[in-house]
């Protein structure tokens, strides 16, 4: 009885689709697309109205021993100047790079600029820079 309970308890979590991928914002060709592909995996706190990322994401629920998952995610989006103040809720005032070194490549091709010095904030594990005159949120979280 025992065995047939954990093999349908096995099956159903073969059933679930992973959420396991490694996308760049490129692959999509809208940026409607791309705003709710990120959302999707980092929690955004206001609409996006475009956005340029790398995520990398291993779903770990499931298989015989479930944990955590583990990400990977670097992102730049653009978000209404009004919104702006819903992205530090929570967060503490932190020290980050305004232009992390992977900024020139996920946002190649876009019309994501920065041209101001943002206001850095810790969110758990993200690290927010925040360029108010931009409108523009760089993220970096990570959960390794």
């Amino acid at each position: 009885m025992r065995l047939a309970l954990i093999a349908a308890l096995s099956c159903l979590a073969c059933e679930e689709k992973s959420r396991s991928t490694d996308t760049r914002s490129s692959a999509l060709a809208t940026a409607k697309e791309r705003a709710a592909f990120l959302c999707a995996y980092a929690l955004c706190a206001s609409p996006v109205k475009d956005a340029a990322f790398h995520v990398v994401f291993h779903d770990n629920s499931r298989g015989f021993v479930p944990g955590p998952d583990d990400a990977q995610i670097r992102a730049v989006l653009s978000v209404e100047k009004d919104d702006l103040e819903k992205w530090t809720r929570g967060c503490s005032p932190a020290r980050v790079e305004g232009r992390p070194p992977w900024f020139a490549e996920i946002t190649k091709g876009t019309s994501l600029e920065l041209t101001t010095a943002p206001d850095g904030y810790r969110c758990g594990s993200e690290l927010r820079a925040i360029h108010v005159k931009d409108g523009i949120v760089v993220r970096s979280i990570s959960t390794r």
